[in-house]
């Protein structure tokens, strides 16, 4: 596997906003970032190759490069583009959502169906793997995704709770939510004849319950 390239030149100008130019730096950017969740929770980050991310979204090396430092910050970019994209899709279901109730049991089935979204937890157990490769960079990783986790899911885990909680409490709640997530996601995936649709229904909703301290 080759090693990201750490000297790589970045481009040194910006283009104006709404040029051609950067229009054209915005999509190949965004490419990239695409092909790079494809590839990253295919192969894994190790042993992806910057090559088959560009190779995946049509663009050559230097383009990789000239948006992109590392194969690294293009992993970290992704992950703060995945809460966005989770807390966008969660202020859309609630909006137009009245009641404590059914706000509370919308998220129940949201956080269901996240676990069939097996590219976006795949590529979340992923990060957390590379940070416990990487012991170095682990704290400030693990700090940096509670960070982003807990304030850009604010409005999801306010409405899990029957009761106004602490900063410290949504962060414990809202990791232990990730672990429900990511092993059925993964076990899910590892034995479907035995971790069924219907199983999943049944137990994830009183796990959660559970963590949220909510009478189920």
């Amino acid at each position: 596997m080759e090693e990201d390239k750490s000297n790589a030149e970045a481009v040194s100008w910006a283009a104006p906003p709404g040029s051609v130019q950067a229009m054209r730096s915005e999509r190949t950017r965004a490419a990239l970032l695409a092909a790079a969740e494809t590839i990253f929770a295919r192969d894994g980050f190790e042993a992806s190759r910057i090559e088959d991310i560009a190779a995946e979204a049509g663009r050559s090396r230097g383009a990789f490069y000239a948006n992109f430092a590392s194969k690294t910050e293009v992993f970290l970019a992704l992950r703060s583009l995945s809460a966005l994209r989770r807390a966008r899709q969660i202020r859309e279901l609630l909006e137009p959502i009245q009641g404590e109730d059914a706000r509370y049991a919308a998220i129940i089935q949201h956080i269901l169906e996240q676990i069939c979204d097996t590219r976006t937890l795949l590529l979340q157990i992923e990060f957390k793997l590379f940070a416990l490769r990487h012991p170095a960079m682990l704290q400030e990783l693990a700090e940096k995704h509670l960070e982003v986790a807990t304030s850009v899911n604010q409005r999801e885990l306010a409405d899990l709770f029957e009761h106004r909680k602490t900063v410290d409490e949504m962060r414990w709640a809202g990791l232990a939510i990730e672990a429900v997530l990511e092993g059925f996601a993964l076990n899910a995936l590892f034995s479907p004849g035995v971790l069924t649709e219907e199983r999943l229904q049944a137990l994830v909703p009183e796990l959660l319950a559970r963590i949220v301290q909510r009478r189920h």
